[in-house]
C-alpha cells in the first residue's frame, strides 16, 4: 500500500511534560489511562499549529524589495508574491504536516477511547468532544488552504484533501471531495458541541464557544451567512467583552516601535473565546502596512496608531513609504470581534442594515478616542457590506484570516479584484479568479503518494 506522507514526527511536537506520547514510526502509540487520553486531547500542538505564512499571503502587508529578493528561494517570499508553489520537493510544508499530525492524534483517541476502563462517562465525553473539535479544525484549515472555495454546485466533484478517520500510518489515500471533507467537519463539530463543557480546564482544551466559533467560520466560508451568524451568536454567549484601545500607551511615545507599555498575552486576551496560536509569531517583523490597507484605515483609528509606526526602534524614520508593523506577537484566537463581524456580515447581506451598523459601531467605539469617534452610516445593503468587509480587514489584521477572506471574496462579484504588490523592482499580481488562491499540495507529498493529484496551475 502506498504510504501517505503525513510527517508524523509526533515526538518533536509534544511538550516535555508529555514524553510518554512519543510515537515511533514502526507503530502507533495507544494511550492506556484516562489521563493519557485527556492529555493527548489537549496537547498544545492542536492550539499552536496556525499557519503564520497566511500573513505573507495577505494583501495587508508590504515587504521591502530587498527582503523579497533575499527570500526568493524560501516560502517567506514565495507566499508574499503569490507564487504557484511555495515549497521545493525536499521541503516539508508545516501546515500540511502539522494538521495531519493533529488528525492522527485525534483519530487515536476516537478509535480507542471507549476501551479505557478508568474513566467516567463525563470525562470520556469531554475527551471525545475535544478530539472531534480538534480534528474538525485541522480539516477545515486544510480545506481552506488546499481546496477550492466551497461551491454547492461543484462541491461533490471538487477535490479537497485526503480524508483519514483512523490512525493508520500506512493508509492508502486519495483526495476526498470538498463536500466529503466539509460534511465530516460539520459532523464532528455538531457531535462535539453537546459533549464539550461551558469552559475548558485550560486554554488547550476546547469548549462550546470553540465549537460554535469554528462552526461560524465554516458556515461563513460555505456562504451560509445565516447559519454562520447563529453560531457566532452562540459563541458570544460566553464572552462579549471588547478590549478598549483607549487604555493602550507606548513604552516611549517618541519611539512607538518599541511597543506598548503593557500588552495582554494571546492566551490571556480579554476578547478571547478560544485560544489559538502560531509558533512563528515574529513573521510580521520588518513588514509594513500595505498602501491598499492604509487607504482603508481612518487616520485617527487607534489600531493604526498602536499597530504601525513611521519610525523604527531607534526612532529613525523608516526608509519605506509606509509605516512599519510594531507588534511582534500574533493572536490567532477565536475572539469576540470576529464573531461580531460575522453577525454584521450576515445582517448586511440580508439587508438588515441598522443591525449590521450596530455591530460595527459597538466595536469601533473601543477603537477610537471618544473625541474622534463617529458612527458609520450606510444608505443601502451594498454600502453596509463594504463597511463590514473593510472592518474585517482592519480588525482581523494579523489573525490568519485575511487570505481566506480574499479567497472567498474572489467568488463575490462585488469584491473580486486583481491584487498587486506595491514593490517597484518587479510587478507581483494575483489575478482575479487565479488558481493560486488554492495552495499547491506540497511536491514532497505528491512524490511519496502519486495518488494525491496536484491542484491546477
Amino acid at each position: 500500500m502506498k504510504k501517505i506522507f503525513f510527517a508524523l514526527l509526533l515526538a518533536g511536537v509534544m511538550s516535555s511534560c508529555q514524553d510518554y506520547l512519543n510515537v515511533q514510526p514502526k507503530g502507533p502509540f495507544i494511550p492506556k489511562t484516562m489521563q493519557d487520553y485527556e492529555e493527548l486531547s489537549s496537547n498544545p500542538s492542536y492550539k499552536s499549529n496556525s499557519n503564520a505564512y497566511l500573513e505573507r499571503l495577505s494583501d495587508g502587508i508590504f515587504m521591502a524589495d530587498a527582503s523579497v529578493k533575499s527570500g526568493m528561494n524560501s516560502a517567506s517570499s514565495k507566499t508574499y508574491i503569490w507564487a504557484a508553489e511555495y515549497y521545493k520537493n525536499t521541503e516539508a510544508d508545516g501546515a500540511w504536516n502539522g494538521n495531519y499530525n493533529n488528525i492522527y492524534n485525534a483519530n487515536i483517541i476516537l478509535q480507542s477511547l471507549d476501551a479505557v476502563t478508568d474513566g467516567t462517562a463525563d470525562r470520556k465525553n469531554i475527551v471525545k468532544g475535544n478530539a472531534l473539535c480538534n480534528r474538525a479544525y485541522a480539516y477545515f484549515d486544510l480545506a481552506l488552504l488546499y481546496a477550492p472555495y466551497y461551491n454547492e454546485a461543484t462541491a461533490s466533484t471538487d477535490l479537497a484533501v485526503p480524508l483519514v478517520t483512523v490512525p493508520d500510518l500506512e493508509a492508502k489515500s486519495k483526495r476526498a471531495t470538498v463536500k466529503e471533507v466539509y460534511d465530516l467537519i460539520l459532523s464532528d463539530l455538531t457531535t462535539a458541541l453537546p459533549l464539550l463543557p461551558e469552559k475548558g480546564k485550560n486554554v488547550y482544551r476546547n469548549s462550546k464557544a470553540t465549537a460554535n466559533g469554528i462552526l461560524a467560520r465554516v458556515y461563513l466560508n460555505m456562504g451560509d451567512y445565516e447559519k454562520a451568524a447563529i453560531n457566532a451568536k452562540e459563541a458570544l454567549k460566553y464572552n462579549t467583552t471588547l478590549f478598549d484601545f483607549n487604555t493602550v500607551s507606548f513604552q516611549n511615545p517618541d519611539r512607538p516601535a518599541l511597543g506598548w507599555a503593557t500588552r495582554e498575552l494571546p492566551y490571556q486576551q480579554t476578547e478571547m473565546l478560544s485560544y489559538f496560536a502560531t509558533s512563528f509569531g515574529s513573521i510580521l517583523t520588518n513588514t509594513y502596512i500595505s498602501p491598499d490597507l492604509l487607504q482603508v484605515v481612518d487616520p485617527k483609528d487607534l489600531r493604526l496608531k498602536f499597530g504601525w509606526s513611521p519610525s523604527d526602534r531607534q526612532g529613525v524614520p523608516v526608509k519605506e513609504p509606509y509605516p512599519i508593523y510594531i507588534n511582534t506577537d500574533l493572536n490567532y484566537n477565536i475572539a469576540v470581534p470576529e464573531m461580531m463581524l460575522i453577525v454584521a456580515e450576515a445582517d448586511a447581506r440580508a439587508n438588515r442594515i441598522s443591525q449590521a451598523l450596530a455591530q460595527l459601531n459597538s466595536l469601533r467605539k473601543k477603537r477610537f478616542a471618544p473625541a474622534d469617534y463617529k458612527d458609520l452610516t450606510a444608505a443601502n445593503k451594498d454600502e453596509a457590506l463594504k463597511l463590514v468587509i473593510n472592518e474585517r480587514r482592519i480588525e482581523l489584521f494579523g489573525k490568519g484570516l485575511r487570505w481566506f477572506d480574499m479567497k472567498r471574496l474572489d467568488k463575490d462579484p462585488m469584491f473580486a479584484k486583481t491584487y498587486t504588490r506595491a514593490n517597484t523592482y518587479e510587478t507581483f499580481k494575483l489575478e482575479k479568479g487565479s488558481p493560486n488562491f488554492v495552495s499547491q499540495i506540497p511536491e514532497k507529498v505528491r512524490l511519496l503518494n502519486p495518488d494525491i493529484l496536484p491542484n491546477p496551475r
